[in-house]
């Protein structure tokens, strides 16, 4: 029997068990049957009592099943099964150097602040596009408290941040009239680290091209979440002497699909920081808030038939707490927005939000469409 104490619970279990392609053939509250089939036929025994005496001597049991089944290591599943709800974000620090597995404390300091950096500057695009934000919102301060760090890994030094991640279709549905706020709150995780990848991509594109980026392609990339702090955060890490690149890989959680357009990879040497570095100065002086981002679904629709844009209430949550946002839609988007309301698919928009304490929240706006964060290419 193998030696490793489970850290998890039979959903996970479960939700593991279905993405390889394994099937429930029998059982009931204390213990389920899964089948694998092929010409072996293999069947697994999976408890389902956390609280029972036996729980763990039988996951073990199960983990050393598995293991034997897809030819890993026992720890390669028990890892698996353990993060099948969260996305793992592995910060690399890449030098000749660190060839030993080790890293110089100094070095080893600036990733781990830069982690931290990069997380929360992301949490801010995702509230906000802003090119500078110098303070940033509560809400994305907090994620430096949400997220968890793994255990550093060899491959040079390799710092994992773990997030929350759940699939769409666990959480919404047709013509769904509330949103809960703990559940989004959850999917706030999953929408960050969408943020991230999709900023640091175009980031990466913009630093290796064979020309300076223009002030333009610079303005485009606040509205895919590049910001000045982002910048700075990726530039303290390669700018110590014992790192000669950074590069950033997004291992998706199995239960959600990866956010369409989302790049697996990215790397930053410091050739590419010089780039950064430039776009982070012109960064810098881009300091505006009219472009609020929000996320929820539709709950209210109402327009005439000889109207050319209709009225649409959007439930989100703003401050931690739900609240309806009233927005005027031209044609082709209000169409959007009644296929979201009759297929249960969240909504991201853009635009300029009033929110008073009391009154009615309203948006103006600039961009409007299925969430793409959290996996479904609609």
């Amino acid at each position: 029997m193998v030696d490793i104490n489970p850290d998890f619970g039979p959903d996970e279990i479960r939700s593991y068990l279905k993405v390889t392609g394994w099937s429930p053939v029998s059982g009931g509250d204390v213990a389920q049957l899964w089948n694998l089939p092929g010409p072996a036929e293999e069947v697994v025994l999976v408890p389902m009592k956390t609280g029972a005496s036996d729980f763990a001597k039988r996951t073990r049991i199960l983990l050393g099943d598995l293991a034997r089944v897809e030819s890993q290591e026992v720890q390669t599943v028990h890892d698996a099964i353990a993060t099948i709800y969260h996305d793992v974000t592995d910060l690399r620090a890449a030098h000749p150097s660190l060839s030993d597995g080790s890293i110089p404390l100094h070095s080893g300091y600036e990733l781990f602040v830069s982690a931290k950096r990069l997380r929360v500057a992301s949490a801010a695009a995702t509230i906000r596009r802003q090119g500078h934000f110098r303070n940033f919102p509560t809400r994305a301060r907090d994620q430096a408290k949400e997220v968890r760090l793994g255990q550093t890994r060899r491959g040079s030094y390799i710092v994992p941040i773990i997030s929350q991640a759940r699939s769409s279709e666990d959480v919404y549905s047709p013509r769904q009239d509330h949103i809960d706020v703990q559940v989004e709150e959850t999917l706030f995780d999953r929408r960050v680290t969408a943020t991230m990848s999709r900023a640091l991509g175009v980031l990466e594109d913009m630093a290796s091209a064979e020309r300076e980026p223009t002030p333009s392609e610079i303005s485009d990339s606040i509205r895919e979440g590049v910001s000045y702090e982002l910048c700075q955060a990726l530039a303290k890490v390669v700018s110590t002497d014992s790192v000669g690149a950074l590069e950033v890989s997004f291992n998706w959680s199995r239960v959600a699909a990866p956010p369409p357009g989302t790049p697996p990879r990215v790397e930053f040497n410091s050739d590419a920081i010089d780039i950064v570095d430039r776009v982070s100065e012109q960064l810098k002086t881009k300091i505006y808030t009219s472009e609020h981002v929000i996320y929820g679904v539709v709950t209210d629709l109402s327009r005439h038939p000889q109207d050319e844009s209709g009225r649409v209430g959007i439930q989100t949550v703003i401050k931690r707490r739900s609240r309806t946002v009233w927005m005027d839609l031209p044609d082709s988007d209000y169409h959007t927005a009644v296929r979201c309301h009759d297929n249960g698919i969240p909504v991201r928009v853009r635009g300029t939000l009033t929110s008073p304490p009391g009154g009615q929240a309203r948006m103006n706006v600039i961009g409007f469409g299925p969430d793409p964060s959290l996996g479904e290419n609609y």
